[in-house]
């Protein structure tokens, strides 16, 4: 049994070991970033516990294969992510379902119905212009924007060079701006 305090690198070298139980804690850990970085991208709640699920299993998969000297959850990451890319790419679809919890972090003035009602109309419009973007946009947002990950930090997880991340993203802010004018 684990206490859940222990750091990430003797979690992995338990299961590296054959403790499989010693996975627990890093899916306890990380599944929450994880579900926030794959919402952001597929906008279904279900499609992504699923997502991440997949994630969980494909990384117990190839835990034999990490390199225990990097950050476990950059890695787990990099695989959450590649592959609801190819979900993405596969379903080519977008439902929208609204962010729990969205509104209370853009309101600082919860008692006005005014303001309660302009900021819940705005996560709707940013909602709807987010299921709009095409899928590499959003991606790039979510792991700017969500993630607050660096241009670097983004390549390394697309696979992309860095130049074509700061122009995706520049592209997908316009888009979305112009998605939400069309909103109004």
């Amino acid at each position: 049994m684990y206490n859940y305090v222990e750091d990430d690198e003797a979690l992995i070298r338990s299961v590296k070991n054959g403790d499989c139980e010693a996975f627990n804690p890093l899916i306890e850990r990380y599944k929450l970033p994880l579900y926030t970085v794959i919402y952001r991208m597929v906008l279904n709640r279900d499609d992504a516990e699923d997502l991440v699920e997949e994630a969980f299993i494909k990384a117990y998969r190839s835990i034999r294969k990490f390199d225990i000297s990097r950050p476990f959850y950059t890695w787990l990451r990099r695989i959450a992510v590649n592959n609801t890319i190819n979900f993405l790419k596969k379903e080519r679809r977008a439902r929208i379902d609204p962010l729990e919890g969205f509104e209370e972090r853009l309101s600082d003035n919860r008692n006005d119905p005014v303001v309660m009602t302009q900021q819940k109309m705005l996560v709707e419009r940013i909602n709807r212009a987010m299921a709009d973007l095409p899928p590499e946009y959003r991606v790039i947002i979510s792991l700017k924007v969500e993630q607050d990950m660096s241009y670097d930090e983004i390549s390394k997880v697309l696979q992309i060079p860095k130049g074509t991340v700061m122009s995706r993203l520049a592209r997908a802010r316009l888009k979305l701006k112009q998605l939400i004018r069309e909103e109004e």
